[in-house]
């Protein structure tokens, strides 16, 4: 009904602007936005009151309050035209309603991951668009098993304040803790306890700070691990890193009613040194690309591309800067299998609906890539390929949330691995 009132309005609008009457736009409202406060989809939107009519452009506004990810549907409808208070001008004006549908942003779930033989559950609260702000809260509690004899786990909070006081800057901070027996040397067991925090700050170059585009950004980590030995002659020890990171980067990202499109690219340098009371010392750099593209012959399906490439002096916190081989990167392979401080890798996934259930959606991928410890060995060593099946289910009822399962297998192990998560592999 709604479609058919907008499609008959501009008729009327374009058989006004045949006649010599101009049409501009008199208001825009907002109906649905129960949660999400006006504010937060003024700043996306690429039409304001008093513009001549642009059908093109309050699509493209459509699509941007779309690409927040707050909601499930967006369309629009124009009110019934009114002439302006001069009797005598012919001129048309029209009032454009945006109509959207809310997500649910306050939830509590349950959290599971599944690497092959390793089992990771716990729970996340969750509230997006905190305050109608689009704020984003996450708490987070994963048991990770246990490791001779020492129980695992990894507890986070993190908190995003987009567009600050309404402008073009983000805030973002992380507290993370957690332990991870290293299993690297059997005879020399090492429980590594790290604290983790990070406050982070980025900018967007376009004008309203709407939220794509170019931007630039700078970071400030401190670390402290603890390595505690289990078995072994070593001895436990304290050290810290205190990193210091610059980004910047383009994001363009398109969000739809079953699956994304558009690309984003980034550049990100971290520098720590003792001069900033770090007790690890490294250049680490990082280059990222990502892209979806959606086949013209079908909208639901997806061919989706990402490419790696990171680069480091020096191990951190007496670790190498890269690995490998988990349920996000090298499927088919078991976490942490390849470690240096060169990192290469590319994810290809082909994504095609269920016939009938286009929230349900099949997935052929491949995954290349390896780590050195050194740039001369990339042209020297054979690159580590993964390919398999999966499935993803698109919860559409909540924010970013894509329940997803895949079976990998690893051609350089000649080996298998299930797993499944509640996000999108990149």
């Amino acid at each position: 009904m709604e479609k058919t009132k907008t499609l008959l309005f501009l008729i009327l609008v374009c058989c006004s602007c045949s006649a010599g009457a101009v049409s501009f736009i008199k208001s825009i409202a907002y109906e649905g936005n129960d949660v999400t406060r006006g504010m937060v989809m003024d700043r996306e939107i690429y039409i304001k009151p008093g513009d001549v009519f642009n059908e093109a452009e309050i699509e493209k506004s459509r699509q941007a309050i779309m690409d927040l990810g707050l909601f499930k549907t967006v369309h629009y409808y124009l009110e019934e035209n009114y002439d302006g208070t001069d009797s005598n001008s012919t001129d048309a004006y029209i009032e454009v309603v945006f109509v959207v549908k809310e997500k649910y942003y306050f939830y509590v779930l349950p959290k599971i991951k599944l690497d092959d033989n390793e089992v990771f559950y716990g729970a996340q609260l969750t509230w997006d668009n905190a305050w109608g702000l689009n704020h984003s809260v996450k708490a987070r509690y994963e048991n990770r098993g246990s490791t001779a004899g020492v129980d695992e786990s990894k507890n986070s909070f993190k908190y995003n304040y987009p567009n600050v006081n309404n402008s073009a800057y983000n805030l973002d901070f992380r507290l993370q803790s957690s332990n991870r027996v290293d299993e690297a040397d059997p005879e020399n067991l090492v429980d590594r306890q790290d604290e983790t925090f990070q406050i982070s700050v980025s900018r967007w170059l376009n004008k309203r700070g709407r939220n794509r585009g170019w931007f630039v950004g700078g970071s400030a980590l401190y670390q402290q691990r603890l390595n505690e030995v289990i078995t072994g002659n070593q001895l436990s020890e304290n050290v810290e890193a205190t990193v210091l990171g610059v980004n910047a980067g383009y994001r363009n990202l398109k969000e739809y009613v079953y699956n994304r499109g558009g690309k984003a690219f980034s550049y990100s340098l971290d520098w720590s040194d003792e001069s900033v009371g770090s007790g690890s010392e490294f250049v680490r750099y990082q280059l990222a690309y990502r892209s979806y593209y959606r086949l013209d012959d079908s909208p639901y399906k997806n061919l989706n591309v990402q490419t790696q490439f990171g680069h480091s002096n020096n191990k951190i916190l007496g670790q190498y800067a890269f690995s490998l081989g988990s349920r996000t990167d090298l499927r088919g392979y078991e976490n942490n299998r390849f470690n240096g401080n060169v990192m290469l890798l590319v994810n290809v996934e082909y994504m095609f609906p269920h016939p009938r259930h286009p929230t349900v959606r099949y997935v052929y991928f491949a995954d290349i890539g390896n780590t050195y410890e050194n740039s001369s060995e990339v042209f020297h060593e054979p690159l580590n390929v993964g390919a398999g099946v999966g499935m993803r289910w698109k919860v559409r009822s909540l924010v970013n949330i894509d329940l997803r399962v895949d079976l990998g297998y690893g051609f350089t192990d000649d080996d298998y691995r299930f797993s499944f998560g509640t996000r999108h592999a990149f």
